[in-house]
Order: C-alpha cells, then sequence, then structure tokens
C-alpha cells in the first residue's frame, strides 16, 4: 500500500477554485483531511491487480 497524499490548504483552494466552490477559510484543513482520505482511497482501488481477462461492464444494472 501507498502512503496516504498530502493535501495542503493551499491544494484546496486551488481545487475548489476550478470547480466554482467557496469553501471557508475555517473548514480548509478539515477539507485538505478529507481528501487526502479520500485520495488514499481511490488509490487502493487503482493499484488493486486484475486479470487481464476482466473487463467492465458495459451497462451497470444495480
Amino acid at each position: 500500500m501507498s502512503a496516504v497524499p498530502r493535501v495542503s490548504e493551499a491544494d484546496v483552494d486551488r481545487l475548489a477554485e476550478q470547480v466554482g466552490l467557496r469553501i471557508d477559510p475555517a473548514d480548509r484543513a478539515g477539507a485538505a483531511m478529507a481528501l487526502a482520505v479520500l485520495l488514499a482511497a481511490a488509490q487502493l482501488v487503482m493499484e488493486f491487480p486484475l486479470p487481464e481477462e476482466i473487463h467492465p461492464a458495459l451497462v451497470f444494472r444495480p
């Protein structure tokens, strides 16, 4: 497993600006921490090895 990604408050500001969000300065540290946790979870999924014969479904049906 890889290390938890580092996300700074400046990263949060930059990303929020790109998608048009306004994040209260008091919430930036918490947003950075939550984003780091989400990135770590996504990293686990992306690192999971799959055999070559596995293909994504064309249509998702829950």
